[in-house]
Formats: structure tokens, sequence, C-alpha cells
């Protein structure tokens, strides 16, 4: 969502521009006359020079600030810009049905929602809830269907009528009003059935299109059109051009309404700071929860227009917290919880002096105890690894984030260095216990193998293998063996020799990371490698 920004000095007047289409009323309200500020007026504030430059360099600023030029609407400035909504709605609704090929696609429109293809809320303007307005809707939908049928079918007959040249004047103009009265009745038909004017509005461009092309149709494709349109070029040109009043007329009163109640978007957007969303963000999504309201306003109802108002407002600025304060989406009932928890921990903070804990989260709450973990694990907010870091923006996040996988090159040699040590202690031994001291200690795979598993390979009793194994062992903790491992101690990839006894340890090499050994029908023959040391911490050579 781009910001409410924009800012533009040009020929001593100010304004603000906003580039959402849902905020082109709210942009043609700030640009009123009443909101403008004259270069003459400016030059009588001397004083406060440094003020309004500062205003002009900020966009919140300088909104408010003409936003405050915009008078308020009281209660019956309110009911008199809905019941202008409401005229000039309802003037652009019947001209635009009153053309055949509107027509038709609103019969298409009512079939389908006899089909149940789609919702009926979402076609016709009827509330989710009040089902005995929708049952008398479905209960009139058939024969309201029934008698748009056979309209449409003699309305073609009656625009061939009367427009034909074989019969005379007084007879066409009868046709001709014949006409309109059954055009005028299939209007009241489908607005009986409350259709939304917005499942309507493509079909006026297509009017205008097809207006546009008609003059370079040949004769007989133009017949045929404007058969099909059920108008003439002259009637359809009238008819364009009062759908173009009608709309702007309509728009106006939109523009007033919504105008005189901005300062409750911003009175609205400021308990939602710090959220994720920039104050300019709140803002403009707040214009279009406005915008929103004035569509689904109705007067007749009896309530002020900023206490129906601010619901819209706040779903609309709590939806777009929900979609994109965040990298991973949380659905709405979720951010909800979380400020309710969010707002609970902050009381239980000012009166105990201390944050709580889960437990007395659930408890203060009413959820439970699992709900609040899930929430509490959700609250954790991500940071991108491409987020910008620094004032210069030239390095992202992730530049700084260490590569787990990524072997230390130190490590590394002291790895390489500890390998051939080990090589050379060993090679002191004998066979039997150099290779004994591989598979007890994983140095040859990495897998311990236990007393009799290596009794199979070797083909010795368990207890032999002991032995040989602390044989071994003891041999090793000889000083003139372990000197060269000294210098690997501080490193942590050797432990200390002193404290390694043959059944402690597990041998010189620190195996917390090794794997778990094959099965025993999986074998590995003798070794006959130089054992290759185990990193505790990526198990890896």
């Amino acid at each position: 969502m781009q910001q409410v920004s924009g800012v533009v000095r040009r020929h001593g007047r100010l304004f603000v521009g906003c580039s959402d289409p849902h905020s082109q009323s709210m942009k043609r309200a700030l640009m009123s006359p009443s909101t403008v500020i004259s270069s003459s007026q400016r030059s009588t504030q001397s004083g406060t020079t440094r003020q309004s430059n500062q205003a002009i360099d900020d966009p919140i600023r300088l909104y408010l600030l003409q936003m405050g030029g915009i008078p308020l609407l009281d209660r019956d400035g309110e009911v008199e810009s809905a019941r202008r909504i409401e005229l000039w709605r309802r003037r652009y609704r019947h001209e635009l049905l009153g053309n055949d090929l509107v027509l038709r696609a609103a019969v298409k429109l009512l079939e389908r929602v006899e089909a149940v293809t789609v919702r009926l809320d979402r076609t016709l303007d009827v509330s989710v809830t009040n089902t005995d307005e929708k049952r008398r809707l479905l209960k009139r939908l058939s024969p309201n269907l029934e008698t748009l049928r056979r309209i449409i079918s003699e309305n073609q007959k009656l625009f061939r009528q009367a427009t034909s040249t074989t019969h005379p004047l007084s007879v066409r103009r009868k046709v001709w009003r014949q006409l309109v009265r059954q055009r005028g009745k299939a209007v009241r038909l489908v607005e009986e059935m409350r259709l939304r004017i917005q499942r309507l509005d493509p079909m006026l461009k297509q009017l205008r299109d097809l207006a546009s092309q008609a003059g370079e149709m040949r004769p007989q494709e133009r017949r045929r059109l404007f058969v099909g349109l059920g108008e003439s070029r002259r009637t359809l040109r009238r008819r364009l051009r009062r759908l173009k009043t009608y709309e702007e007329q309509y728009d106006a009163a939109k523009r007033q309404l919504a105008a005189g109640n901005l300062r409750l978007v911003i009175s609205i957007a400021k308990r939602y700071r710090n959220r994720g969303l920039a104050f300019l963000d709140l803002i403009q999504e707040g214009n279009a929860g406005l915008m929103r309201a004035v569509d689904k306003f109705e007067h007749a109802r009896g309530f002020k227009f900023s206490t129906y108002a601010t619901w819209w407002i706040r779903q609309a600025i709590t939806r777009a917290i929900a979609d994109q304060s965040r990298t991973i989406r949380m659905p709405v009932h979720m951010v909800d919880a979380m400020g309710k928890l969010r707002n609970l921990s902050r009381e239980f903070l000012q009166e105990n002096g201390r944050e709580p804990s889960v437990e007395e989260l659930a408890e203060c709450s009413g959820m439970p105890l699992d709900d609040v973990c899930c929430i509490e694990r959700m609250a954790h907010r991500l940071v991108s690894l491409d987020q910008p870091l620094g004032e210069s923006e030239e390095n992202a996040a992730g530049d700084f984030v260490p590569d787990s996988h990524e072997d230390d090159p130190l490590r590394g040699m002291n790895q390489h260095a500890l390998k051939a040590s080990l090589g050379k202690v060993l090679d002191a031994l004998s066979y039997r216990e150099r290779e004994i001291l591989r598979l007890r200690f994983g140095l040859a795979d990495g897998c311990c193998y236990t007393l009799e598993e290596v009794g199979t390979i070797f083909g010795v009793t368990r207890e032999r293998v002991r032995q040989i194994e602390a044989k071994a062992v003891e041999k090793l903790r000889q000083p003139g063996f372990h000197a060269d491992l000294a210098g690997f101690v501080d490193d942590g990839l050797v432990e200390k020799v002193g404290t390694l006894g043959p059944h402690r340890g597990r041998g010189t090499i620190d195996t917390r990371s090794r794997t778990t050994r094959p099965p025993a029908n999986a074998m590995p023959t003798l070794p006959h490698q130089v054992p290759v040391a185990v990193s505790p911490s990526t198990g890896h050579p």
C-alpha cells in the first residue's frame, strides 16, 4: 500500500495526493478551494515561517493541516448527504438497467443465484444474518425471473416494430411507449431483488466501448448491434450522457459524506500505531474502510454515520495489520487474541510489578493453556534476511548471520592436525590393539561398537576384547604416548588423558555427535586407513 504522501508545492498551492484508488474521493475533497493555502496568506504569517516549513516537509502534518480546512458534518448534514447518495444511486441503477444488454446480464446473475452457483448475500444487497429477508428474496426470485425472461423476449419484437419504416409513425410511437413501460416494469422487478449495482458496473464500460465501435461497423452489423442493445444510436448516446451525469453526482455526494469524517479515521488510526504498519498506511487503510462505510450506510435506520463507520474503519485497519505487518500472514482472529493477551500482560505488569507467566495469562484470559502458549510463540516477530540494516542500508541482515553448515577454517586445520597426531600415536600400538580402539571409540567410521560386536569381527570373546582395550589404553596413558595430543585439549577436541579409563569417556575423542552404529548384519571390514577425528559440533571429519 502506497503511503498518503506525494507532497507537491506548485504555483503557491499545497495539496496531498492519494495514490490508492479507494482514496480518490478524499483526494478531490482535499483539493477543494476551502482547503487551499494561498501564497498571500503565507506571507502574512511571517512569525510562523519555520513551523510552516516543518509542516510542509512532514506529510502527516501537511495532511492534518489541510484536513482541518474541511468542515464537519452535523447530523442533518449527514442525513442530507446520505439521501443524495441514495437518490443518485437509484437514478444511476434505473438508467443502467433500462438497456436490454444490461438487463440480460442482470437476469443471468439472478439465474446464478437461483442455481446456487454464487452466494446470495454477495450478489443481492442483503445481510448474511437477515434470514427473513433472504427467505423472502428467494421466494420472489423464481416468478420474477420468469417475468423478466418474457419481457426481454417481447422487448426485441417491440424494438423491431418501433424502428421499422414499414409502420406508420403513430403506430411506432405507440409501440415505443409500450417498450418504455415494459422496460420500467423489468427495472422494478430487478430492483425488487435488490441486485448489487457493483455487479453491473462493468457493463457500463462495455456500453461505452460498443458506442465508440458502432461507427466503424458495416450497416448490417450495426443494425444487429442496436437490436441487441434495444437502442438506437441517438438514444444510446443520450443514455450514456445521463449515466455519466448520475455517476458524477453520486461520487460527489459520497465525497461530501466521506470528507466530513476524515478526522474519525485519524482518531481510530492512532490506537493502532506501533503494530507493524506506518501511521500513513494506517490512515490510508482507514480511508478505504470509510469509503466502504459510505457505500453501505442506511440513514433510514436512525444511526449516526460516525457510529456506523467506526466498525468499518477498524475492520479495514486490523485486516491490513494482519495481512501486511508480518512476513508470514496471521489470521485476523489470532491477531485479536494476541492483542487481548498483550493488554492483559500490560495490566498485570502495572498491578504486580512483574511480567505474568503463561499460566497466569491463561487464568486471566480464560483461554486454554495450550492456546496461550501457541499465541505466545506466534507473537515473536520474524526478521527478513534481506532487511537492510543501518542508515546507509548497504548491508542486509543475512550478511551478519553465521552459517552453521559451514566448518570453521581454524577448526578444520585443528582436525587435520589431530588426525595426523592420532595416526602417529596409534601406530605405536600393535595391529589388534589399534583396530580394537578404532572400532570401540568410533575412530574408523564414527560409530562405536560394543564388545560383543568387536569380538565377532576378530573372532574372540567379549572379555578378551575388553582386556586388549584396557591394555591399549594403559599404554596410551604413558607420558611418551600422549604428549603430542596435549595441545588439542584446550581446543575441546581431546579430553584430558588422565581422566580416561577403559570404561570412562569412551576414548580420547569427543563422540557426542557421532552417529549410531550400523546394524549387526552390516559389520564393516577391518579398517586400514588412518583414523579420522570426529568434530563435536558438526559430526563431520
